[in-house]
């Protein structure tokens, strides 16, 4: 006899057809088997399956057959017949429910969208997994720790002495101007950007590279950037440059970077379509670089050439080379030949798989020296647990008014199952309204999407689209359906189900030792506590943000315009500075470097001589005898430099005196600091002054060592400081027009741009804006779905409590009375939330606020704020259905049965 499969089929008919159909067909076919096969009753019925109904009339299964597919179908279409009765007959609960659940959908769709993209980049290369970049980490003798983006001259080495590269190549940002020559019409210009971003789409790189990086190529071969005056370009690059000619046509065509540097078209390749960091689109040989003008630049071919900061190197692993490995080699060659004139200077450089480029944790100070566009992890992490937060409340929501209507519906349920229904129909059945509610609330949250995106386009990376007939979207709306369904329906059903017909029938919703209030309570006190958090957080933030937008910076930022030319090699800007200092309404102007606070630094190596060597990196800030006065800086010792066109003389700062061993900043006046700009005979410099300390960066940084001084070759930006009469928002737009006038005259292919100082130095802050309107519209998505949640459970509270109230109220009990008896239930829970929440925010803001070097306090009215707030909104939530049924008529209520 062939052996029988499992016995789940009875089981499984059991649950979709009628019982006593299903006995009788038991019966039948047990006793039939017991006859055939000579095995007891009791054994029969074990392993009875669907292979013992194979045995009988096709007629006979046929019929089976039926029943089962009419039962299912009527069941079904019953149970969604039955649960859309209920959600409409319950209308201000359903709406309560949907509206809640399809804001904590939106955000999970919302969310899933911003994490979706930014995980897919750079995910699409071959052996992708081999791909990594070199960076590094320079510790000096104080601990503090420098990003390195790439390797410099002292590891250049590694390009021939470290083994276990399949392939590796350089690759130098070219952020020049680009000419293309037109025949007789006059030339086209371009710029050198990479669509819709700041980043520089032409490099100069090695053959190598497309050996790391693959591309289908239309036209020409990787070999041909082995080549001096070669370059290769993207086929939207191409047509960009050349129009719609056929790819074979562009190749030999001229292109010129930087008005003098001509390059021949050699190879055409396919635009990436994916998500990627690496969206270059002109690729120029190394060796056009040695060949050319720019071999002051780039002396030569090998890595020697990478400069810090606009540079980088990727590699590719030999198949069975793991990145430890290579590691340990570079420990090893550091070791050996790599010596600091610095004791207690350490350096590490390591491999960076390609998957964590687009999220280098180092981006948010600036340092990291390249310009793609950063997802901060820790951010990633923070959205998916706000969403998972914001369902849990809307579930909790669900969970907690869906409980507490059962007592409504305890006689519905008593009937159902003197009828014959089991306790698994029951919780099919209120599975089934579950699902129709979070259908619903899923068709609203995905019309909302679109608006969210577009609301919220400040925050939100760039080209994320919404595409609900997208596989994965699909997948996730179902899962979401599905988990949304079973986390707010499983436990209500089971609650419903459990209910026992002869008690439900005499109106008693429960028996003893099952009631759910303290549940319904723990999830409101859950509710609130998560809502709290966020209050509290979202104050704290706050609190920081004020704080470091307000603090003093040690220079006066206000009013003041700043335009940008980098590689001014004419200095051009010094007659632009000349021409706008006479426009009307301009109070000064400053040719300077960088401004004296923000992501762009200059720093050098300096030493001071004296009982012992000290060497410092300070940062230089460029700039001439009217630095001080443009900015305000406070001189506390010393004299201001003289007008000159050289390095001549120094101003440090506080810090800086400091570091070389002087607290009283005018013991550092007359003494000399040596490095190679210095144009003295000894490359010595005097200290004439000191400056009261600025910050350079953002206040996540301690003040760094910093010099003033009078490099013109470093300068590329002019600083212009409005009139203080100059408020009005026309006269500005006006001033700003003819700024743009002169430009034009000076730079006429270039594009004029400009940036109001104090929103430059609100840039350092962008990840803490984003973080701060992440909590912010998490804060207010938690307490309005605990809000709507809190109502309906207020406004059911208050009818199933009418005639108590009424009684009350013959008594002699107060308006006031009736509505603090009502409301007290729920305001404990929020107090108790409060006192749950508050010791959990003040550890996790403290650890938060611990990575500021300047940072605010938390102080004990924070919570009393967070507390006397979520207090407040839970009391006018309450309140409003309890002043409600307070006022109304007893004699009404009492004779209501």
């Amino acid at each position: 006899m062939k052996p029988h499969p499992p016995i789940w089929a009875l089981r499984f008919l059991r649950w979709f057809c009628r019982e006593d159909f299903l006995e009788e067909i038991e019966g039948d076919l047990t006793e039939i088997y017991f006859l055939h096969y000579k095995q007891s009753p009791a054994k029969a019925r074990k392993q009875f399956t669907w292979g013992v109904i194979k045995h009988f009339r096709p007629e006979f299964i046929k019929s089976i057959q039926f029943q089962l597919h009419y039962n299912c179908t009527v069941m079904i279409k019953n149970y969604f017949k039955i649960a859309w009765r209920n959600i409409t007959r319950h209308k201000i609960y359903t709406v309560i429910n949907i509206f809640g659940l399809a804001l904590g959908i939106c955000a999970c769709i919302t969310i899933y969208l911003i994490t979706k993209f930014d995980l897919s980049f750079d995910k699409f290369h071959p052996d992708g997994n081999r791909v990594y970049r070199i960076v590094g980490e320079l510790q000096n003798d104080k601990g503090d720790k420098k990003f390195l983006n790439s390797v410099f001259n002292d590891v250049a080495a590694f390009q021939s002495q470290i083994p276990g590269f399949e392939a590796k190549a350089g690759l130098i940002d070219f952020g020049e101007d680009v000419t293309i020559p037109d025949g007789n019409n006059p030339p086209k210009k371009f710029d050198n950007r990479i669509v819709g971003s700041y980043n520089t789409s032409t490099i100069i790189t090695w053959p190598e590279y497309f050996d790391i990086f693959k591309y289908k190529w239309l036209a020409g071969n990787p070999q041909t950037l082995s080549e001096p005056f070669k370059v290769v370009l993207t086929e939207n690059r191409g047509k960009k440059y050349f129009g719609n000619i056929p790819l074979s046509e562009m190749i030999g065509k001229t292109v010129i970077y930087q008005d003098s540097l001509r390059v021949i078209v050699s190879g055409i390749i396919k635009d990436w379509t994916e998500n990627t960091d690496f969206g270059y689109t002109d690729f120029i040989s190394i060796s056009t670089a040695t060949h050319s003008f720019l071999k002051q630049r780039f002396k030569t071919e090998d890595w020697s050439s990478l400069q810090p900061h606009n540079s980088l190197v990727m590699v590719k692993l030999n198949n069975g080379v793991t990145a430890d490995e290579i590691n340990q080699r570079f420990a090893a060659f550091i070791k050996d030949h790599v010596k600091f004139q610095q004791p207690g200077t350490k350096l590490t450089i390591y491999l960076q798989p390609l998957s964590d480029i687009h999220f280098t944790k180092e981006f948010r100070r600036g340092d990291d020296g390249d310009d793609f566009r950063k997802a901060y992890m820790p951010t990633l992490y923070s959205l998916i647990g706000v969403a998972v937060f914001i369902l849990l409340i809307a579930a909790v929501n669900f969970i907690n008014l869906s409980t507490a209507q059962s007592i409504q519906r305890a006689k519905e349920i008593g009937v159902r199952k003197v009828l014959g229904s089991s306790r698994r129909n029951i919780t099919f059945q209120f599975l089934a309204e579950t699902f129709v509610i979070t259908v619903l609330a899923t068709v609203i949250s995905v019309m909302l999407v679109s608006p969210i995106l577009a609301l919220f386009k400040d925050y939100i990376p760039e080209g994320i689209e919404f595409q609900i007939f997208n596989p994965s979207t699909l997948i996730f709306l179902f899962s979401v359906i599905i988990i949304t369904t079973v986390l707010a329906g499983f436990y209500p059903a089971r609650v419903l189900a459990s209910y026992l017909p002869i008690l439900s029938l005499k109106g008693v919703s429960f028996q003893k030792g099952s009631e759910k209030i303290n549940l319904r309570k723990a999830l409101i006190v859950f509710q609130f506590t998560i809502s709290v958090l966020f209050i509290i957080a979202a104050i704290i933030m706050g609190k920081q943000m004020n704080f470091m937008k307000n603090a003093d910076k040690g220079f006066n930022s206000d009013a003041i315009i700043t335009v940008d030319k980098w590689r001014d090699r004419d200095n051009k800007l010094k007659i632009l500075a000349e021409n706008v200092r006479h426009i009307p309404g301009v109070d000064k102007v400053l040719w300077q470097g960088n401004n004296p606070m923000g992501f762009a630094k200059t720093s050098n190596t300096f030493k001071f001589k004296g009982k012992k060597e000290i060497t410092i990196n300070p940062v230089i800030e460029e700039g001439d005898d009217q630095y001080l006065s443009f900015y305000q800086m406070k001189l506390v010792a010393g004299r201001n430099i003289m007008h000159s066109d050289s390095v001549s003389e120094l101003i440090v700062n506080e810090t800086l005196a400091k570091a070389i061993g002087f607290n009283n900043p005018a013991d550092a006046v007359g003494k000399q600091l040596f490095n190679s700009f210095n144009t003295t005979k000894n490359n010595g410099c005097p200290i004439v002054g000191v400056v009261a300390d600025f910050h350079q960066g953002s206040l996540h940084d301690a003040i760094e060592p910093a010099i003033i001084t009078n490099m013109s070759f470093f300068r590329h930006s002019i600083a212009i400081k409005l009139a203080g009469q100059e408020k009005n928002t026309k006269d500005v737009k006006t001033i700003l027009a003819a700024i743009g006038s002169e430009w034009k005259k000076i730079f006429p292919d270039d594009t004029f741009n400009y940036h109001f100082m104090n929103e430059s130095i609100g840039f350092l802050y962008g990840q803490e804006d984003k973080t701060a309107w992440l909590v912010n519209v998490a804060m207010g998505l938690t307490i309005f779905i605990s809000s709507i949640g809190l109502f309906g459970l207020g406004m059911f509270t208050a009818e199933r409590r009418t005639k108590e109230i009424g009684i009350r109220k013959v008594l002699g009990a107060s308006v006031t009375n009736i509505v603090a008896m009502l409301s007290w239930d729920f305001i404990s829970l929020i107090i108790l939330s409060i006192a749950i929440a508050s010791p959990f925010a003040w550890y996790f803001m403290n650890r938060w606020l611990e990575d500021y070097a300047y940072r605010t306090n938390i102080s004990w009215q924070v919570f009393l704020l967070a507390g006397l707030s979520t207090i407040f909104m839970g009391l006018i939530t309450v309140s409003i259905h309890a002043i409600k049924t307070a006022r109304a008529n007893p004699v009404k209520s009492l004779r209501t049965e």
